[in-house]
């Protein structure tokens, strides 16, 4: 097998025998409305930053009560994929739904304890990978949907096609995904299948 044919998996939305990576905007919807089986207000709050962001687990986990600004409405991803000398030190601003933030500052207290420098650079998730991959999982399972598009990384994309969807500029999407080259978030514009149908609705009109 040469390297591009290796490669392929990672840069489509399908895998090699055609099942699909991603959530179509039906399986999004179920996602979000699973999400109550997460009764504890911070496991909740660590899927739902997934599900809006695309971030990986691996970045939410690493994040810090300063790096959430209420004011704004926004978070600041940690990029957990750069290399080089841009590890560990590329971060990406991400805007987030107004109700979604004031969720966060309840369920973590954030303004208060933003105050305190004791705790404003302690994590927002004291929680290991293992256990962040089970709460996304759970709610996978509550939704009904399985296979490979089941997991974080099937959010991840499905955050990348309902942009796309919804006419986000690709250069836009790619500083959301944190992607290094155009080409990878090209992938998303490329979406067939019941997503078209959306698309095509701009034609119908």
């Amino acid at each position: 097998m040469n390297k591009a044919h290796a490669s392929y998996p990672e840069m489509s939305l399908y895998t090699i025998t055609g099942e699909r990576k991603y959530l179509t905007a039906t399986e999004r919807k179920r996602f979000y409305e699973a999400l109550s089986v997460l009764t504890t207000p911070a496991e909740r709050s660590f899927v739902e930053l997934i599900y809006w962001t695309g971030c990986r687990p691996c970045e939410a986990l690493s994040m810090t009560i300063h790096q959430i600004l209420c004011d704004d409405g926004f978070v600041i991803i940690r990029s957990a994929k750069k290399r080089g000398k841009l590890k560990n030190r590329h971060f990406r601003p991400i805007p987030l739904p107004r109700h979604f933030i004031d969720q966060l500052d309840l369920a973590h207290n954030i303004t208060a304890r933003q105050q305190c420098p004791d705790t404003a650079s302690s994590p927002l998730w004291p929680f290991s990978r293992t256990k962040g991959w089970r709460l996304v999982n759970k709610v996978m399972i509550a939704a009904g949907i399985h296979g490979t598009r089941g997991c974080s990384r099937g959010l991840r994309h499905s955050m990348g096609v309902h942009a796309t969807i919804s006419e986000i500029p690709v250069t836009r999407l790619q500083k959301w995904l944190g992607h290094a080259s155009l080409s990878t978030t090209g992938i998303y514009i490329n979406t067939i299948g019941p997503e078209d149908r959306e698309i095509a609705k701009r034609m119908w009109r």
